[in-house]
């Protein structure tokens, strides 16, 4: 039996390291998943986060209000998980005493990095000192107690009030021409020491609409889609009123072409 030459041999030892190796070659093949089978990401839990919306001024954290009003308190939670499926968080409120508040829904679900919010509804005592009274949110994660987060907002109580709000950035302003034929978003800004109550639009004297600013902040937009009819001179009256009843009064003068 004649025995095989060295070329045949390298061709058989090659072919046998071919198979040997594909397997694992096919193996790496889509894996790229930073260590876990079928290249799933990690999940990393991060404590979750608070705020309320209602600020009173930049910076400058509650809201005001009458003794006996109910004030709605919009609360911000996040979820800063990343790459976890979601999760499940837990709002508390606590108010000083004589305060009732109300929490319609105190569970919320949360994709990772997310955030969403749930609204909290306060009410101070009929009779109660003028201040600043501290009302402590609270946020857990459902099945981690430990996993907390807190944010301090204030009902401020008042009064009293002697200063109207005032209005600012309106749209269609004193003199400016616009088009007619269409449509045309009428708007107005107010912001008064306390709170803005609501703002009524007239257009050449005749009623319009009214924005409701209740419970909301110091501030207040409002925004109406109007139709000119007829080319001419027109006027727009916005009058902006607080929760004590005083009146601002912002008239602007502007032409239809």
């Amino acid at each position: 039996m004649t025995s095989k030459s060295p070329v045949v041999r390298f061709a058989l030892l090659a072919a046998v390291a071919a198979l040997v190796l594909a397997p694992a070659a096919l193996g790496d093949r889509g894996g790229g998943g930073g260590g876990k089978p079928g290249g799933g990401s990690s999940c990393t839990q991060k404590a979750p986060g608070v705020a309320v919306d209602n600020n009173w001024q930049w910076g400058s954290p509650g809201s005001w209000g009458l003794p006996g009003q109910q004030l709605t308190y919009a609360i911000n939670v996040s979820n800063y998980d990343v790459g976890c499926g979601s999760s499940s968080f837990v709002v508390t409120v606590s108010a000083p005493s004589g305060f009732s508040v109300s929490l319609p829904t105190s569970t919320i679900s949360l994709k990772s990095s997310s955030s969403g919010y749930v609204s909290a509804y306060v009410t101070s005592p009929s009779v109660i000192a003028d201040g600043d009274y501290p009302l402590t949110v609270s946020v857990a994660r459902v099945g981690a107690p430990s996993s907390t987060a807190s944010y301090t907002s204030y009902y401020k109580v008042y009064s009293s009030d002697t200063v109207a709000p005032t209005l600012y950035w309106p749209n269609p302003w004193d003199g400016q021409t616009i088009s007619g034929g269409s449509s045309f978003n009428v708007t107005v800004s107010s912001t008064d020491d306390h709170a803005v109550n609501k703002i009524d639009l007239y257009i050449d004297n005749v009623y319009r609409s009214t924005k409701s600013c209740s419970s909301v902040s110091y501030s207040c937009k409002l925004n109406y889609s109007w139709s000119p009819n007829g080319v001419g001179q027109h006027t727009a009256t916005f009058k902006s009123y607080d929760w004590m009843g005083n009146v601002g009064v912002l008239t602007v003068t502007f032409t239809v072409s």
